[in-house]
């Protein structure tokens, strides 16, 4: 799999250890919460996510279960200089991929990877959907406070 430019521009800003030479390092997450896609985060989000699930107090019983949900379905991704990357065979599965393309979806301090008809079924037609419900004159920003 190739990642997109712009992508491995942020994944390099993230990765404190990167140099010109060397691969790029991200956290590539693929949990059963993140439905059929997966989660690409910067080394420095992924470490200041465990950061926080970290500073969590011991007797919080959500704290063990978020160290497993984020740490223990997490994989190392190291990124050529050509942005190219070999998936593992168990994300592979998830997202129900043998070969064919994936969808790439940048959300601020993470990216998220979908095979193209999942994006389409699970984020395209929801928001177009949506969208139309809200009418012709509908802002999105109208949202926003």
């Amino acid at each position: 799999m190739s990642i997109p430019a712009k992508f491995r521009r942020v994944i390099e800003a993230g990765d404190p250890s990167w140099a010109p030479d060397q691969p790029m390092t991200a956290k590539i997450l693929y949990g059963k919460h993140l439905g059929e896609s997966l989660q690409v985060l910067t080394m420095e989000a992924f470490d200041a996510k465990i950061a926080r699930v970290m500073a969590m107090p011991d007797s919080d019983p959500n704290k063990n279960k978020l160290r497993k949900l984020f740490m223990g379905f997490s994989e190392d991704l190291t990124i050529d200089k050509d942005g190219r990357v070999v998936l593992s065979l168990r994300l592979r599965e998830k997202l129900g991929l043998v070969e064919g393309e994936l969808s790439f979806m940048g959300l601020g301090e993470y990216f998220q990877i979908w095979k193209v008809e999942n994006f389409e079924t699970e984020v395209d037609e929801p928001l177009d959907e949506w969208l139309s419900e809200m009418g012709d004159d509908f802002d999105p920003m109208s949202l926003v406070p």
